[in-house]
Formats: structure tokens, sequence, C-alpha cells
């Protein structure tokens, strides 16, 4: 039997992806990402979501820096995408 490994091509992004994990949505310009919260609250008004805007580095760490949280419904949040159609060139 062979010892021999072959590795498996994974890009940067996909590595960051991984990184950050899968309730994370990163910037591809600013070096900042979207932490969702893993549980939402559901009220009369809505379901609640808790979202924490990260900075990637802070000086030379390598942890994310919590600039501040947003709570927004999920409800919103769908209108929004909704409306985002694909830039016509």
């Amino acid at each position: 039997m062979s010892n021999k490994i072959t590795k498996f091509p994974i890009s940067f992004s996909q590595r960051r992806k991984n990184t950050l994990g899968p309730l994370s949505v990163e910037c591809q310009v600013s070096g900042r990402c979207l932490r969702f919260h893993d549980q939402s609250s559901i009220l009369e008004s809505g379901e609640f979501i808790a979202v924490d805007v990260l900075s990637m580095q802070i000086e030379d760490e390598k942890k994310p820096h919590k600039i501040c949280e947003l709570i927004i419904t999920r409800e919103d949040l769908l209108e929004a995408l909704k409306h985002i159609l694909p830039k016509k060139d």
C-alpha cells in the first residue's frame, strides 16, 4: 500500500469561511464580518436576530474584535434581500 497523500486544493476564501464558521459572513472588501447568534427570539412583531459586527484584525492580533451588535428581524432582512438585483452592465 502506498502512503502517498493527495491534498485537495482549498481556496483562501474557503479557508476563511471554515475559520469563521457557518454563522459568519465576511465582507469581501473591508476586513469585517457579520456573526449571527445561533438562536433568535420570536415575538409578536417578528423573529429577532442578534448580529455582531466584527473587525477581523486589531493591530497584530488574529482574533476578531466586536465593533457593535445589531438586532434585526428575519422578516426585514429577507424583504430587503428581495429588492437587491444583479447589476446590469
